[in-house]
């Protein structure tokens, strides 16, 4: 039975999960942005954005971005892309991986920056019983297109790859331009955002589209975040972000990491590349990620980047389920285990990395 219900999880009770609880993620990145604008206070920089992200002293300025992709901090009416976003005489201080040439200065913070979502999850004990789990908040142009993709693969049989009754989805619908404050609202955000895809694909998934617009916001289970991460052969993670040019990471893939459950995720190009550089154990002997160094609008193997996403989903978990449960239940907790150890690691040695790191970085913009 498909049902369709209120957010039982409001935007503002997100920050209550178990990653956020445990590791303060959010403390952390907090202290480092308060860290960072009084030290450019005291370098003689004054903030030139509503949201304290870009600074200026005269001719020099510097942009502050964590979390969030860099490029978001770029002023919305001058155009630009990622190499021009800013003069030479910009330096940008970053937790994301700029993975293009840029005409000014990017200061990318070490690595360990990372160990800030270092935590050991409650739950271990992995019982699939749903193939997939797929579970968005926010709403924007790409996560609905990936959700339309995933319900065209529902309602036609012939490609049923995807199943609305038998993986579990949760999609709220949650929209910065929205007072989401009932079913109306949310549905409302659902068919406006609909409108700036692309007319070729609004073409494509207008069946989808129409399908699912009055059962919004739609959520098929009762589990908790963390409940639904244990129920799914393979969680299908959505970062906020995903371009060609720049990597930038979330608790949305670090949850995923030290949860013993096979993943793929859906971010910026070459993010498991990255991950896998950093030391992270991605279990790329059962979870597909081909499509990690597929360009956005790159047409692929099947099609385009989430076509291609969509099916190496739905054949990692076929694969796997053809392996004894045992073996692959082991190799799940050897790679969670690896990676908690990973991001405790990140942890300890983030402060001596980080004062080595800040006194090259003074150097350059005071």
């Amino acid at each position: 039975m498909l049902l369709s219900t209120h957010m039982r999880d409001p935007y503002h009770h997100i920050h209550d999960g178990e990653i956020f609880q445990q590791s303060r993620c959010i403390w952390h990145e907090n202290i480092m942005m308060d860290f960072f604008r009084s030290q450019l206070t005291q370098l003689g920089y004054h903030s030139v954005s509503e949201s304290n992200k870009v600074w200026a002293r005269g001719s020099q300025q510097v942009v502050v971005c964590l979390a969030d992709d860099v490029f978001t901090c770029k002023p919305w009416n001058q155009p630009s892309t990622m190499p021009d976003a800013w003069d030479t005489n910009t330096t940008v201080i970053t937790d994301n991986t700029i993975t293009c040439a840029t005409q000014y200065q990017v200061c990318q913070l070490p690595d360990s920056y990372f160990g800030i979502y270092s935590y050991t999850p409650e739950l271990s004990d992995w019982t699939p019983e749903r193939r997939f789990n797929f579970s968005v908040n926010r709403l924007d142009a790409k996560r609905l297109m990936l959700f339309l993709e995933l319900t065209t693969r529902t309602l036609y049989p012939n490609s049923r790859i995807f199943d609305l009754e038998r993986d579990l989805v949760n999609f709220n619908c949650w929209h910065w331009g929205s007072k989401n404050d009932s079913p109306a609202a949310f549905r409302a955000s659902f068919s406006k955002e609909f409108g700036h895809v692309p007319d070729v694909l609004q073409a494509v998934y207008r069946s989808a589209f129409e399908h699912m617009a009055p059962l919004m916001p739609y959520r098929n289970h009762e589990y908790s975040v963390e409940q639904s991460h244990v129920q799914a052969w393979l969680n299908m993670v959505i970062e906020t972000y995903s371009s060609d040019t720049c990597i930038a990471l979330s608790e949305k893939t670090f949850r995923a990491l030290v949860t013993p459950v096979p993943f793929m995720v859906y971010a910026g190009r070459y993010t498991t590349a990255r991950l896998t550089q950093m030391g992270f154990d991605l279990m790329p002997d059962l979870v597909k990620h081909r499509t990690d160094f597929n360009l956005e609008k790159q047409t692929g193997e099947f099609g385009d980047r989430m076509v291609d996403f969509v099916r190496d989903g739905h054949e990692s978990v076929e694969a796997m389920k053809q392996l004894p449960f045992e073996q692959v239940q082991l190799r799940t907790q050897q790679a969670a285990s690896h990676n908690q150890q990973q991001l405790a690691k990140m942890k300890q040695t983030w402060p001596a990395d980080f004062a080595q790191w800040w006194a090259q970085v003074v150097e350059r913009i005071k």
